[in-house]
């Protein structure tokens, strides 16, 4: 059966692939930094590292068939070494503006100068990033953007996806560039408002300057000149809009999605949830193991006070990182094997859930039922404490 390695697993394009192949009957593994946060059903093998790390990617290229790769770095310095260690069939996800140069050409080249069998899917600007609007949204009517007239055929990453994974389930693609596009050109202001109306708030826009958008982008790690020709580039779409492409409907055979959709889709994302949202999303999360769901429905330094957990005393832990050291340590030798959940229970500004899980301790054998009751507090649509209080029945009750 085919082996195909995703790397970029958890990322906005990454975890619709993985989604994808499996749909398609192919055996999935995934390059994760934290599989504790990943997420993945259990046929899903996980491995533990980093994409810039070349022996944490000869690992996990151990006997694949194929390999997914996102380089997330703004430079292609140690993209080699990288490459060196995936196998020969690789869908490399590029850019539209791979031709121009930059870390996409310098990439897509090494894969050339390796003997790849090589597919390139090159996807203009992504819908996603309209997330970078959220806090706006949530926290105001404004939302400033660099050039608000820029014309962007922004492209739904479940497509992206698609068009990844038919790649690796047909040798025809290899050696083929997919350029992608959505399917219309909306101008950045006319994103902010199907955003609005997906939403159901008024927001206005606001030209960012130059200098400001060049500082956003530096803020985010980009490299001056990335930040310089980006700013150009946006303004150049003022009067050049970006290109539409068919690729999606050629290849998928339907429709490509449209930024209507995405906003539709992601429109929570925008809005202060409810306290009736927030726990009803963070139960569902929980239940179905996705830890990361769940961790993002908490404000960076959400507190947890759990007594049986810290040798009696009320010790807060604070942050979602402490908060995760701690369930790990916890977990360390317990399998679930069932978990009955009741709730949420809401009452004004916190919420309550109690779970009944049926574990075994799969060092000692030991299998027991232990009940843990969850009382949370949101402000402003986060999770910002969480008391927890367990019971465990004596043996043979």
């Amino acid at each position: 059966m085919t082996t195909i390695l995703v790397t970029g697993a958890t990322g906005r394009v990454g975890r619709h692939v993985v989604d994808g192949l499996r749909a398609a009957g192919v055996t999935v593994r995934a390059l994760v930094r934290t599989p504790d946060l990943a997420g993945f059903p259990p046929d899903v093998e996980l491995i533990q590292g980093d994409i810039y790390d070349p022996t944490a990617v000869r690992r996990a290229a151990a006997d694949v068939d194929a390999a997914f790769l996102l380089w997330p770095s703004f430079s292609a310095e140690g993209a080699a070494a990288v490459i060196g260690e995936l196998p020969r069939r690789v869908v490399y996800l590029s850019s539209l503006s791979a031709p121009s140069g930059g870390v996409w050409a310098d990439v897509e080249r090494l894969l050339r100068d390796a003997g790849k069998e090589w597919t390139f899917v090159r996807p203009g600007g992504f819908a996603v990033n309209a997330q970078s609007w959220a806090t706006e949204f949530r926290t105001g009517d404004v939302v400033r953007v660099a050039s608000p007239e820029a014309g962007r055929s922004l492209i739904h990453e479940r497509d992206i996806a698609a068009v990844a994974v038919l790649a690796f389930l047909d040798d025809r693609h290899i050696g083929r560039i997919y350029g992608l596009t959505g399917p219309e050109v909306l101008t950045q202001a006319e994103q902010i408002r199907t955003i609005a109306r997906a939403t159901g708030k008024e927001m206005r826009v606001e030209a960012l300057s130059d200098a400001d958008a060049r500082q956003a982008m530096l803020d985010l790690g980009a490299d001056p000149i990335l930040a310089d020709s980006s700013v150009a580039y946006w303004a150049s779409l003022v009067d050049n809009p970006e290109p539409v492409t068919t690729t999606v409907t050629e290849l998928t055979g339907r429709p490509a999605l449209t930024f209507a959709e995405w906003a539709d889709e992601h429109a929570g994302e925008f809005r202060v949830l409810s306290t009736a949202e927030v726990g009803r999303q963070y139960v569902d999360a929980l239940t179905t193991g996705r830890l990361d769901q769940a961790l993002a429905l908490t404000a960076p330094e959400v507190v947890r006070v759990a007594p049986l957990e810290t040798g009696g005393e009320e010790t807060e832990i604070k942050g979602t990182d402490a908060i995760l050291e701690n369930a790990r340590r916890l977990n360390a030798d317990i399998e679930y094997l069932n978990v009955d959940v009741l709730g949420p229970l809401l009452l004004d500004d916190h919420f309550a859930v109690r779970f009944t899980f049926d574990q075994l301790n799969v060092r000692t054998g030991t299998r027991s039922r232990t009940t843990k009751l969850s009382l949370c507090t949101v402000e402003s649509g986060r999770i910002t404490r969480e008391e927890v209080f367990y019971y465990t029945p004596p043996r043979g009750s």
